[in-house]
């Protein structure tokens, strides 16, 4: 580990809970209101709890947010040149009366229960503003673009995530690996010159 360069910001985050805490987590999340969630949440949720989106420790809340839209760093001045969001409907909000300082449970199309998000924030971005500073558009040709505007709900929240249990996958578990798992495998074959290669259209700027 001694020839591996610092994670990014400087500090690996691991968002998911001890055994023990995970239990009482699960206990107690049975009287949340509960989000089940899209294919995108659950691949952003599991990149927060594992440390690959490190140093976030949850989901953007608006302040964040608004500082990743505009500058594309974080409000500590670190470089972040995409949101990362999490949409839930209106009337989500409105039936579970959701406020500031609500938990909500997350969890899988199956019902697992996947972590406990602490809301932070509760707003309505403008989703123009979004298009135009993350993809430099507002065509609807843009997928990034077309997602946002057809695929994503009016009302964002942000706020801390307690993980109880990574997302079950079902494909290419020989290649999905947590960054401490690859790290680990790095030190081992001794390897100290990484490249990483990111094939997605949507993230760009």
């Amino acid at each position: 580990m001694s020839n591996s360069i610092s994670p990014y910001s400087g500090k690996l985050c691991n968002l998911i809970v001890s055994e023990k805490e995970s239990e009482n987590l699960k206990q107690a999340s049975a009287n949340y209101p509960a989000v089940t969630l899209t294919q995108r949440q659950i691949c952003d949720l599991e990149l927060l709890m594992n440390g690959a989106y490190s140093p976030l420790n949850g989901f953007m809340n608006e302040a964040e947010y608004e500082s990743v839209i505009h500058t594309m760093r974080l409000k500590n001045g670190l470089l972040w040149p995409m949101p990362v969001t999490f949409d839930v409907p209106k009337d989500f909000i409105e039936k579970g009366k959701i406020q500031i300082g609500s938990k909500i449970a997350l969890q899988d199309g199956e019902g697992f229960m996947l972590a406990v998000l602490s809301i932070e924030s509760i707003w309505t971005p403008n989703k123009k503003t979004e298009a135009e500073k993350v993809y430099g558009t507002i065509s609807q040709k843009h997928p990034g673009v077309y997602y946002l505007n057809e695929k994503t709900h009016a009302i964002y929240i942000g706020g801390s995530i307690e993980g109880i249990q990574l997302p079950d996958s079902y494909v290419f578990d020989t290649y999905r690996r947590t960054p401490l798992q690859q790290r680990a495998i790095f030190a081992k074959k001794g390897w100290r010159n990484i490249i990483a290669y990111q094939t997605s259209k949507i993230i760009h700027r």
